[in-house]
């Protein structure tokens, strides 16, 4: 699942056109937005949106055999589910900004997670290192002991809130099955 969400991630930053075949629709249906429908016999069909969207559009196509599916016009014409193909490419659009500002902002607590881990793994031996110090200065009189525990305690509270913030963000991605 790592792998395939990483070549989704990628597949939706990339700035071109790609040729998609898969097996699986899921994956389709978040990376593929526009469809060459190959029927046979030479015919192609041009379809806008997803493999499940048009999955629906043939379903429905079936059930009402005397609606029109296709439009061979460039005009805006009703399709199946009443709506112009303006009005779907401005859905479709609309959809499509909704996933990829969910799926910045997942890319997003992903790279925050990390910032985070690394910067409790230095606070934790910063701490380490304040505390043998401390350990080892028992002789060096109040005054320096006390610098050091103070420097120990904003330590161990910068800390807390750098793992409080991890289980924030490990619960968001959870949530979302990341």
């Amino acid at each position: 699942m790592d792998t395939i969400n990483a070549l989704e991630d990628y597949l939706e930053e990339y700035n071109g056109v790609l040729v998609v075949v898969s097996h699986d629709r899921r994956f389709t249906d978040q990376v593929c937005d526009h469809l060459f429908v190959f029927e046979g016999n030479g015919i192609v069909k041009d379809y806008l949106g997803t493999l499940s969207e048009y999955s629906l559009a043939l379903f429905e196509d079936n059930v009402n055999a005397n609606k029109s599916t296709w439009t061979t016009s460039n005009k805006a014409s009703s399709s199946i589910d009443g709506r112009t193909e303006s009005e779907k490419k401005l859905s479709y659009k609309e959809e499509k900004e909704k996933r990829m500002g969910k799926r910045k902002e997942l890319q997003k607590l992903k790279r925050e997670m990390s910032s985070l881990e690394r910067d409790m793994d230095k606070l934790r031996n910063e701490v380490e290192v304040l505390q043998m110090e401390i350990d080892e200065s028992a002789d060096k009189g109040w005054s320096f002991l006390a610098d050091l525990t103070a420097k120990l305690d904003d330590k161990n509270s910068s800390l807390d809130e750098k793992e409080l913030r991890w289980i924030e963000v490990a619960e968001i991605l959870e949530e979302e099955d990341i």
